[in-house]
C-alpha cells in the first residue's frame, strides 16, 4: 500500500526522536580493535548547546598503538567538541569539531615518536528536530534505509572510489583491486584535512542509518544491509556483525544501528542513559594500570603503595583458637626472622657439680697428668 504525506504526519505533542545501538568486535585475524563508536547520551544532548543526537564511528591506522589511538582520540574529541560548541548550527559545529580532532591527533602523532604516522578515518552523523547533517573522512560510510531502498550518504575518500568515480575501473572490479585499502584522505596524518560536511536533510519516520567502518561494509554488500536493516535495531546490529564473523572478518568490525522514530516529546525515545563509550575506553585502560605486572625498576617500587586486592568470591577460613605457645592468628610478621644455627653437642658430666667445681677438678687432672710425665721422662 502507498502511504500518503498524512501517513508520516506528527501529531501534536510527538516529534522524530532516533534511537541507537553500537556493535564492535575484533575480528578473527587482528590481535586488537582499532575501531572506534560512539554516540550521545540523553543527559549529555540536554546540556548541549548545539543539541541533537551525534553518532561517530572511526577506523584508526598506523600500527599496533597508533591506530587504537587516533580512532579513540577522534571519537573522544569530535564527541567533546560537539557537545561544548556554542553555535547553534550543526554543520559548523560538526567541521569544527572533525577539524580539532585532526589537529590533536597529529600533535599526538608529532610528540610521540611511537604514534608517528598514526591516522583514522571518521564519520559523524548529527540528528535534530527532524533534520540530519554529516561529516566524515575517509572510507567508513554512513547508509540510510528508506522505504525499500538504501543509499549510501559518504563519499570514499580511497584510491579505488577515485578511480571508480573517474571510470578507470568498475565498482566490482574495486571490491578485488589490490590497493582498495589505499586512502587519499584520512585524519591526523596531516596539519590540515578536507572535510565532507553534507545537511541539513529531511528525516522521515523509519528511516534507518548505518554507521559502519569497512570491515562491515568490505564484506556485505547494500542488498545484504538494506535487508537486515528491517530488523529491529538490536537484531540488526548484531547480524551485521555476525555476517563479518562468518565471512573470516579479516579487520574488525564496527556498526552503529540508528532508527527515526515517532515519540512523545515528554518522554523522547533517544536511547538508555548507559555508561558512554567514552567512558568504558577510561576504564579499560584504569583496569590495565591497576593489573599491569612488569616491575621496570625494582628499586622505585614503593612497597606502601602496592593494593591489596581482595576476591570477594573465596570462602573465608574458619576461625582457629590459638594455643598458648603460638601467635595470633590475626597478627602479621613485619620483619623476616632467621632460625640460628642448630648447636653442637658437648661431653657430658656427672649431675649435680657446679661450675667451679667442674673447672677445679679439671685443673687437678691435668697437673697430675703433668707431673705424671715429668716422672716418667726422668
Amino acid at each position: 500500500m502507498t502511504e500518503t504525506a498524512a501517513d508520516n504526519a506528527v501529531a501534536p505533542g510527538e516529534h522524530l526522536v532516533v534511537r541507537a545501538v553500537l556493535r564492535t568486535d575484533v575480528g578473527l585475524v587482528r590481535s586488537e580493535n582499532q575501531d572506534f563508536g560512539s554516540y550521545t547520551t540523553p543527559s549529555e544532548e540536554r546540556d548541549s548547546h548545539t543539541g541533537g543526537r551525534l553518532l561517530i564511528v572511526a577506523d584508526g591506522m598506523g600500527g599496533h598503538r597508533g591506530g587504537a589511538t587516533a580512532s579513540r582520540l577522534a571519537a573522544e574529541t569530535v564527541k567533546a567538541q560537539y557537545l561544548g560548541s556554542e553555535t547553534s548550527d550543526v554543520a559548523a559545529a560538526l567541521r569544527d569539531a572533525l577539524t580539532r580532532a585532526n589537529a590533536r591527533i597529529f600533535s599526538e602523532a608529532q610528540a610521540n615518536p611511537d604514534l608517528r604516522g598514526m591516522g583514522t578515518t571518521t564519520s559523524a552523523l548529527a540528528v535534530r528536530n527532524g533534520e540530519g547533517w554529516f561529516a566524515h573522512v575517509g572510507d567508513s560510510r554512513i547508509y540510510r534505509v528508506r522505504n525499500d531502498e538504501i543509499k549510501q550518504l559518504t563519499e570514499d575518500h580511497s584510491l579505488v572510489a577515485s578511480m571508480v568515480r573517474e571510470g578507470l575501473i568498475t565498482p566490482k572490479e574495486a571490491e578485488t583491486h589490490p590497493r582498495r585499502n589505499v586512502l587519499q584522505r584520512s585524519m591526523g596524518v596531516a596539519e590540515d584535512v578536507e572535510i565532507d560536511v553534507q545537511g541539513p536533510f529531511e528525516l522521515q519516520e523509519g528511516d534507518t542509518f548505518i554507521l559502519c567502518s569497512d570491515g562491515l561494509h568490505g564484506l556485505v554488500k547494500e542488498p545484504e544491509l538494506k535487508e537486515v536493516a528491517k530488523l529491529p535495531i538490536e537484531r540488526a546490529a548484531d547480524d551485521y556483525v555476525k555476517l563479518a564473523l562468518e565471512r573470516g572478518a579479516p579487520d574488525n568490525v564496527t556498526v552503529i544501528v540508528a532508527r527515526v522514530e515517532r515519540g512523545s516529546a515528554e518522554a523522547p525515545i533517544i536511547g538508555d542513559e548507559t555508561l558512554s563509550d567514552t567512558a568504558l575506553d577510561k576504564t579499560q585502560e584504569l583496569d590495565s594500570q591497576a593489573f599491569d605486572e612488569t616491575i621496570k625498576d625494582p628499586s622505585q617500587v614503593d612497597t606502601e603503595k602496592i593494593p591489596i586486592i581482595v576476591d570477594d568470591a573465596a570462602p573465608a577460613a574458619p576461625a582457629t583458637t590459638p594455643s598458648a605457645n603460638e601467635g595470633s592468628v590475626w597478627e602479621v610478621a613485619d620483619t623476616l626472622e632467621v632460625p640460628a644455627p642448630p648447636a653442637q653437642p658437648v661431653a657430658s658430666l656427672p649431675p649435680g657439680m657446679t661450675f667451679g667445681k667442674k673447672l677445679l677438678l679439671a685443673l687437678v687432672v691435668l697437673v697430675a697428668a703433668a707431673g705424671a710425665w715429668l716422672y716418667w721422662v726422668r
